[in-house]
């Protein structure tokens, strides 16, 4: 079979867990199984709620018809249609569902003319993809306009986050999808990810050269950003009474501000990236590797500094 693998290129770019994940995914289905599989990512900028619509709307307009088999596992790349379209779960845009602030409200009530008609097609739902041409044309009448509230359009906020589930059901929808699978039982267990129960398929780590040793550091590897919560580790360094160090290794777009709240602490040090033989080495010389992200998909830190 000849198979597509669907993948979102976050923008700007950068290599965390589910790029690992696909390119372990693609070199075991090229070199050890008799399938051909191609790896098709776009640029899918998110910083804005109209970023989000036009990347929805890009990866719903592209032909995969080519292949005998499509897989996603991230949105918006499920908006693809393919009669044998696999989803292999990471996540949907969690910030839209199960980090969605608490408390907030989750329709829109702007009074708006163009944005009240907007909201009740949203909440009649369905999942005919039919709906997608009414859906982005409602959503272009609406941006043309400009005497609607700028508060609308923030992000999180209620209106993005009903069209974003108003697309998932679409793209992720029972007429849509021919199997779904999640990658962890911790996201098979989110609620609004899934309607019914799903099997659980856990990914080995494609990382090679992975040894054991012996070190007197603590370590952890990963991008740089607020989820990962590396800010909790430097803290929490203030408080340690022994003289062992933590070495940080990853880059990101919140590496300045980390940097900045380890200035008065020698004990932290930032490596910077590392390749895969720095890396190797870096898990097995260390004491112990920390690792304490928000609720986690699945965490390939920790699978490959327990194969070290």
């Amino acid at each position: 079979m000849d198979i597509a693998l669907v993948a979102p290129s976050p923008v700007p770019l950068a290599i965390g867990g589910a790029e690992n994940l696909w390119w372990g995914l693609l070199e075991h289905l090229n070199r050890r199984t008799e399938h051909h599989a191609d790896l098709i990512k776009l640029p899918t900028p998110e910083r804005s709620f109209w970023e989000i619509v036009d990347s929805y709307r890009r990866w719903s307009e592209l032909d995969v018809s080519g292949y005998d088999v499509v897989i996603s596992g991230k949105y918006p790349a499920w908006m693809v249609t393919h009669p044998r379209h696999v989803v292999y779960l990471l996540h949907p845009l969690r910030g839209l569902y199960d980090t969605y602030p608490d408390g907030w409200p989750l329709g829109c009530s702007e009074p708006h003319p163009e944005v009240s008609a907007l909201v009740g097609f949203l909440e009649r739902g369905g999942d005919d993809r039919a709906l997608l041409a009414e859906c982005f044309g409602r959503l272009d009448a609406l941006r043309a306009r400009d005497d609607v509230p700028d508060e609308v359009y923030a992000l999180p906020g209620p209106l993005i986050r009903q069209v974003v589930h108003f697309l998932d059901g679409i793209g992720r929808g029972p007429r849509a999808i021919a199997r779904s699978v999640a990658l962890s039982a911790t996201v098979a267990g989110r609620p609004g990810y899934f309607e019914a129960p799903v099997p659980v398929a856990h990914a080995p780590s494609w990382r090679t050269g992975l040894h054991s040793g012996r070190g007197d550091y603590l370590f952890t590897v990963s991008r740089l950003d607020a989820p990962k919560r590396i800010d909790l580790l430097i803290r929490a360094m203030e408080h340690v009474r022994s003289s062992v160090a933590l070495r940080i290794a990853g880059t990101g777009p919140q590496e300045g501000q980390l940097r900045e709240l380890a200035a008065g602490n020698p004990r932290v040090s930032f490596t910077g990236f590392l390749d895969d033989e720095r890396l190797a080495d870096a898990y097995a010389s260390s004491l112990a590797v920390l690792f304490a992200p928000y609720q986690e998909d699945y965490g390939y830190i920790t699978l490959e500094a327990m194969l070290s």
